[in-house]
C-alpha cells in the first residue's frame, strides 16, 4: 500500500471553514485513498512552532512519496524522499531553479509546461479538475440569475462582477471583501459550504467566473470552471490560453467588456436544448476531468519514478565494486 503525504499551502480546516486549497487537497487525497493509498496531510502554518512540528513529522515519517500542491510559498523537498509538485496557480512567485529539486512537476497549463519543462528533471501536464462526489447536475438549491462565488482581494478585485451589475444583471455575490464595493442587494453572503456549492451552481441560470492575472496570462484554468460544468450550468469566463479543447464548446467565453455582456446575455437566455447539452456534458466532465482520473495519472508517474530508481540501483549493484 502506497503511503502518500499531501503538502498543502494553507492552514488546517477550522470551525467548519477552509481555504479552497484545503478542499482541493482533500479531494485529491480521497481519490488516492479510493485507489488503495494511505494519505496524510501537512499544512502551511503561520505559527512558527507548528511549522517546526510539521517539518519534524515529515523527517520521521515513512511516506513513500510527497505531493506538494504549490501555493505562493515554495516547499523544499526532502532529498531522501520521492517528491512531486503540482503547480495550479501562483506562478508570480515560482522560481525556475526551485523546480529542479522535485522528481517530477505537474503543470496545470500546457503553455507553462512548454515554457518550464526544461527546468525540471521530469514534467507533464495535469489540468485542474472536479470532485465528482460533490458536483453533479441534479442538485437543487436557491435559484439565481447570475451567481458569482469568490473573495475580493487586492490582487483579485473581480471587476467583472461590477460590470455585470452595472449592466443590469441580477448578480448574487458570495465571498469576503465585498463591503462597500457592490450594492447590498447583490451581496448574498460570505460563505457557501462546500457540500452545498453544487446545488447553488446547478440552480443558477448562469455562473460568472474569472481568473487572477497570472492564471490568465499563463493559461491555468481554475477548478471552478470544472465544478460548474460538472453541475450542468452555463459558465461565463475569460477566453484564455489553456482551455482544454473538449471544454471550449461548452463555455461562454469573453475577451473584453463588450463580449462579457454579450456572453452573459447568451448564457442567461440559453435554450432548453442548449441547457440539456450542458447537463449531458456534465457527466463527461465528471468522468474525464475528475480527481480520480488525476489521482490515477499521479500514481502512474510515481510508479514510473520507482521503477527508474530501482533500475538505477540495480545497475549500480552490477558494476565492479558495486
Amino acid at each position: 500500500m502506497t503511503q502518500i503525504r499531501i503538502i498543502l499551502p494553507c492552514p488546517p480546516r477550522k470551525k467548519g471553514r477552509a481555504w479552497g486549497d484545503w478542499y482541493f487537497g482533500h479531494s485529491l487525497g480521497d481519490a488516492l485513498e479510493r485507489q488503495g493509498c494511505t494519505v496524510r496531510y501537512t499544512y502551511r502554518h503561520s505559527n512558527r512552532l507548528r511549522r517546526l512540528k510539521a517539518w519534524m513529522l515529515r523527517l520521521v515519517s515513512r511516506d513513500d512519496v510527497e505531493i506538494v500542491i504549490r501555493g505562493s510559498v515554495a516547499w523544499k523537498p526532502l532529498p531522501w524522499k520521492r517528491c512531486v509538485q503540482w503547480v495550479i496557480s501562483q506562478t508570480d512567485t515560482l522560481e525556475r531553479e526551485s523546480l529542479r529539486a522535485f522528481d517530477h512537476v505537474f503543470f496545470g497549463s500546457d503553455r507553462y509546461l512548454a515554457e518550464h519543462s526544461a527546468s525540471c528533471k521530469s514534467a507533464s501536464l495535469l489540468l485542474q479538475c472536479t470532485d465528482n462526489t460533490c458536483f453533479a447536475p441534479n442538485a437543487t438549491g436557491p435559484e439565481t440569475e447570475v451567481l458569482f462565488v469568490g473573495n475580493r482581494r487586492p490582487y483579485a478585485k473581480r471587476d467583472v462582477v461590477k460590470r455585470a451589475i452595472e449592466a443590469g444583471f441580477k448578480v448574487a455575490v458570495w465571498g469576503k471583501g465585498w463591503d462597500g464595493e457592490i450594492p447590498e442587494t447583490s451581496y448574498a453572503g460570505s460563505h457557501i459550504k462546500n457540500k452545498e456549492l453544487s446545488a447553488h451552481y446547478a440552480s443558477a441560470r448562469v455562473v460568472l467566473n474569472d481568473h487572477t492575472a497570472d492564471m490568465r496570462r499563463d493559461g491555468f484554468v481554475s477548478n471552478r470552471v470544472y465544478d460548474v460544468l460538472a453541475s450542468g450550468t452555463p459558465v461565463v469566463t475569460e477566453d484564455m490560453p489553456g482551455i482544454p479543447a473538449d471544454l471550449r464548446p461548452y463555455l461562454f467565453l469573453y475577451s473584453n467588456e463588450e463580449e462579457l455582456i454579450e456572453r452573459l446575455t447568451e448564457a442567461k437566455e440559453a435554450s432548453p436544448e442548449r441547457r440539456m447539452e450542458l447537463k449531458t456534458f456534465a457527466d463527461v466532465v465528471r468522468q474525464e476531468h475528475s480527481f480520480d482520473r488525476r489521482a490515477s495519472t499521479i500514481l502512474e508517474v510515481v510508479s514510473g519514478l520507482s521503477e527508474a530508481t530501482n533500475a538505477m540501483n540495480n545497475q549500480t549493484a552490477l558494476k565492479p565494486g558495486g
